[in-house]
């Protein structure tokens, strides 16, 4: 029953993406891989939040879960079919240039089966997850089990617990939990690797689409090289489905500037808030780098529209996560540590020395080789025209990177420490969304293909 609770997320996900994006006639296999990876993020940032509203509302009972999600589905699924019933096919539909994609697809499907066994590894050596996921994320879902104890989710103790951080993955489990009667490890083991593959998906798909088949399954293989992307997905902490969510907002944007798209990309947003605090950081970013785009193509006019579409389709989340951390979470410790001494650390060379050669560092020894292969990659396919070039992926995640720089640079932890225990997973939130953002600004393969004669044409000639 567990992994009918993922099923069912991803099929409510999938139908509110194909009800939620404008209908056209494009019915290819890669449309239908970003929808469906779209859906599994929809799906389970839905069903997660309306688990944690039925919990706290003292009706999360199994039954009126699966009632609520079983008639969502029922009539999001009667819509679609409806939608496709009344779709014409568009037959002036321009197919995408012939370009060969065997090497890039064989090297994506062996870093995919490598990514499984090192999955499947790593779940059998700690089917509880790493050390965050047994003491924060899945301890916190096992206090959302019961509408007796969800309050202990959300209580100052036990000190480490960190019950300030936001709770769409802790409900996510206990959703699945509550499906199969008993906390086993197999749902978050499987949220984990189904927000991962996932992520992968989505990815390949949202690049074949923008740039070409042969672009996007070589982006799967850059990202599947990254040792972190290894070892945190079956972590099962929070930082994949933050980066799923970060990335799904962009690939939204980069489909179009209409008001649906930028909609669903404040959907995700929204989530990624809810997911961890880091999330409110994405927020910002991608409502900064979206207006100022806007703003430097069409105008203030068009940039207010668009930033308000984006932070109207964000608005739910943030809701959630403004009543969750005014009303019932513990204080943040992080908020209150960030003025304290700010002139000081701002102002002090030798603390932005520290924290610079700590990133770098932290580049070094465990992204060399995907940042190496991104680089290799930049080299080869060489930049488009700058009229062509996507404007908001690359700024949005600088400014994600920028935003954590300043965090360390004014924390009172120790430096050393979260270089050790956390600069790696903050590395992680941004690492698909680079390598998307890095992708839209290159040329595409095909624009490399040599052009022959048919012979037929030859020897009319």
């Amino acid at each position: 029953m567990s992994i009918v609770s993922l099923v069912i997320a991803s099929l409510i996900g999938y139908c509110g993406v194909r009800l939620w994006l404008p209908a056209d006639a494009d019915r290819s296999r890669w449309k239908q891989a970003l929808h469906a990876a779209l859906g599994i993020g929809l799906g389970m940032g839905l069903t997660g939040c309306l688990y944690w509203l039925l919990v706290v509302g003292n009706i999360g009972a199994l039954p009126v879960m699966l009632g609520v999600e079983l008639v969502m589905l029922a009539a999001l699924g009667a819509l679609v079919l409806r939608q496709r019933s009344i779709a014409a096919p568009n037959s002036n539909t321009a197919t995408a240039p012939s370009f060969p994609y065997l090497l890039p697809g064989v090297g994506l499907a062996i870093m995919v089966g490598l990514f499984i066994t090192a999955f499947a590894g790593v779940v059998e050596l700690n089917p509880q997850g790493g050390w965050d996921a047994f003491s924060i994320w899945n301890l916190r879902a096992r206090f959302l089990l019961h509408t007796a104890t969800w309050k202990f989710a959300v209580t100052p103790f036990p000190v480490g617990a960190h019950m300030e951080y936001p709770l769409l993955l802790s409900s996510v489990v206990a959703r699945g939990w509550t499906y199969g009667g008993s906390p086993s490890p197999s749902v978050p083991i499987a949220t984990a690797f189904v927000f991962a593959v996932g992520l992968v998906l989505l990815l390949v798909s949202t690049l074949a689409l923008a740039r070409g088949a042969s672009a996007g399954l070589l982006a799967g293989v850059i990202l599947l090289a990254s040792p972190a992307f290894m070892t945190q997905a079956p972590s099962e902490y929070a930082d994949v489905p933050l980066a799923f969510f970060f990335l799904a907002a962009l690939a939204l944007i980069t489909q179009g500037r209409t008001s649906r798209c930028l909609s669903l990309a404040g959907v995700f947003a929204g989530f990624a808030a809810w997911t961890k605090n880091e999330g409110a950081l994405v927020v910002v970013a991608l409502a900064a780098a979206l207006i100022v785009s806007a703003w430097r193509s069409t105008g203030w006019r068009s940039a207010t529209r668009q930033g308000g579409i984006f932070l109207l389709g964000a608005l739910p989340g943030l809701l959630l996560v403004l009543w969750f951390k005014v009303a019932l979470a513990p204080p943040d410790p992080l908020a209150g540590q960030m003025t304290v001494g700010l002139g000081q650390k701002f102002f002090d060379g030798g603390r932005w020395l520290k924290v610079a050669g700590g990133f770098l560092k932290q580049v070094w020894e465990v992204h060399l080789l995907p940042l190496a292969l991104l680089a290799v990659t930049c080299g080869l396919l060489r930049l488009r025209p700058r009229p062509e070039r996507s404007p908001v992926p690359l700024p949005a995640v600088l400014l994600v990177l920028g935003g954590y720089f300043a965090i360390f640079l004014v924390t009172k932890d120790d430096l050393d420490w979260l270089f050790a225990t956390a600069l790696d997973r903050l590395y992680m939130h941004a690492w698909p969304a680079l390598v998307l953002a890095v992708f839209l600004q290159l040329r595409r393969p095909e624009d490399f293909a040599l052009v022959s004669t048919p012979a037929k044409a030859k020897k009319a000639r």
